[in-house]
């Protein structure tokens, strides 16, 4: 008797890259459908500005190509002779790190209180706190091709006295330049930068918080994947180094270079830290009665703090507390994070949910002290996502004692530890299992063991990396 041949079905790559196909041709309906909303909506407006722009576009074109004949264009930067197919090689030999020059161009222009706006002001504020580092550390931003010291900014961040009023810097021999801020939004404005850094021998090392855009396209809003895309292929051509915002992105974004082969500047290096887990004190300031009242409470109160958007999870969480209701289990979410992008549908069941204002609770608008507040009335923190950089809000909620219930991806492992609870990505009854057995004592958390690190402790580690040349990788 001949032995049956196994069944040939699709491989799981081919039904993979169907879905991906599905899924990107049900996004992109879904993209068209708010356009169509919005035209609709400010009908007016769209009829009046739409050729209006058009006649912009034609203005700015004629602008340029006359300012293109009178004045010859800049020489480009040394660097762009050394690309090659597979790699960039430094203009000229690096000087010891001297001085680090910390850009915070982006989130002074745009603040929009994310999670990467966070990083940056935390660190800048640890910095200016007062302690001496290896190397003089000052935040600085760009101005029409010129640097300029930052220390208003970071006086309004600390509430300390500023260092001196803002100046014109000079690059130096061996200055670190670190795109700390969402350099994406401000590559092309400080690029002119970069030549002249290096030849005082200094060095351009970019902050990298995840490579979500390049590995999860679909779950990102349309204008971002070309802008990061293009942003990522630049970066690596002008940047010395990097900077990861946790080791688990560090080693994502060498896999992904060496993967794909992407030209890069020789000896690229790559690093990381991690962020701080200690935010405003509780009682620096009263929360609004709203906030106030959602907190206090007999049910337990879990808490899910993140922009509204398809990777952090809300939709999860939901189906799992609307599960959890359905069995009788007296507890109540909290959702804690502004709009973001392909939120239409998710935004409009929590809006028209029947438990509301009873037990499910959002708020778009909280601040630093009123995120405090919740961690502290929390019984604990719920965090859904199936893609993260490094997972802010795990290292607040444990560091206020609060523990926390997280999707089981590689960088909440790393952050989480052996302290947290996993419960399988995108699983809505995984997770209210998870919220079951907490609440009934059958697995638990300990806060303690998740990363404790410090805002300033984060900042001086990257300090150190740079001064030290403490990278955990080269490329060669």
């Amino acid at each position: 008797m001949t032995e049956k041949a196994p069944e040939r079905d699709e491989t799981k790559d081919e039904r993979i890259r169907l879905l991906e196909y599905q899924l990107d041709y049900l996004r992109a309906e879904l993209s068209q459908l708010v356009r169509e909303r919005d035209k609709n909506i400010y009908s007016a407006a769209w009829h009046v500005f739409k050729p209006l722009r058009r006649i912009e576009a034609r203005l700015v074109d004629a602008v340029t190509a006359a300012w293109r004949r009178f004045v010859p264009p800049a020489p480009p930067p040394p660097v762009a002779a050394a690309v090659s197919s597979t790699a960039a090689a430094p203009s000229k030999a690096s000087v010891p790190p001297a001085r680090l020059l910390v850009d915070v161009t982006g989130v002074i222009k745009r603040d929009a209180g994310t999670g990467i706006q966070r990083v940056v002001k935390k660190v800048v504020q640890a910095l200016y706190g007062g302690e001496s580092y290896e190397i003089p550390t000052l935040a600085v931003r760009g101005v029409d091709g010129r640097l300029y010291s930052a220390h208003e900014y970071a006086a309004t961040l600390t509430g300390a006295p500023s260092r001196g009023p803002d100046e014109q810097i000079q690059p130096r021999p061996g200055d670190r330049f670190l795109m700390l801020s969402d350099s994406w939004n401000a590559f092309d404005e400080l690029a002119p930068l970069f030549a002249r850094i290096r030849e005082q021998g200094g060095e351009i090392i970019s902050c990298v918080f995840d490579l979500i855009p390049e590995l999860h396209p679909h779950a990102c809003h349309d204008v971002t994947v070309p802008l990061y895309d293009a942003w990522l292929r630049k970066a690596l051509i002008e940047s010395d180094g990097f900077l990861a915002i946790s080791r688990t992105v560090a080693e994502e974004l060498a896999a992904f270079v060496e993967s794909r082969a992407l030209p890069h500047r020789s000896g690229l290096k790559i690093g990381w830290f991690h962020c701080g887990c200690d935010i405003a004190p509780t009682g620096t300031r009263e929360p609004r009665a709203k906030i106030r009242d959602a907190a206090v409470g007999l049910s337990p109160l879990f808490l899910c703090v993140s922009t509204i958007e398809p990777r952090k999870g809300q939709r999860v969480a939901l189906r799992a507390f609307d599960g959890l209701w359905r069995e009788g289990v007296d507890a109540r979410v909290l959702f804690v994070g502004r709009r973001g992008w392909l939120d239409e549908a998710v935004v409009a069941e929590i809006a028209n949910h029947t438990e509301l204002g009873r037990r499910l609770f959002w708020f778009d608008d909280v601040g630093d002290d009123e995120l405090a507040f919740l961690y502290e009335h929390s019984r604990a923190l719920v965090v859904p996502s199936f893609a993260e950089g490094f997972g802010l809000p795990i290292v607040e909620a444990a560091w206020r004692g609060r523990a926390v219930l997280c999707s089981d991806i590689p960088v909440f492992r790393e952050v989480g530890g052996a302290g947290a609870i996993y419960f399988r990505v995108n699983d809505p009854r995984a997770l209210a299992d998870c919220v079951r057995d907490f609440l009934a004592g059958k697995i638990g958390a300990d806060p303690a063991r998740v990363s404790r690190t410090t805002w300033a402790q984060a900042a001086r580690r990257i300090v150190e990396v740079i001064a030290r040349e403490e990278w955990s990788a080269r490329l060669p």
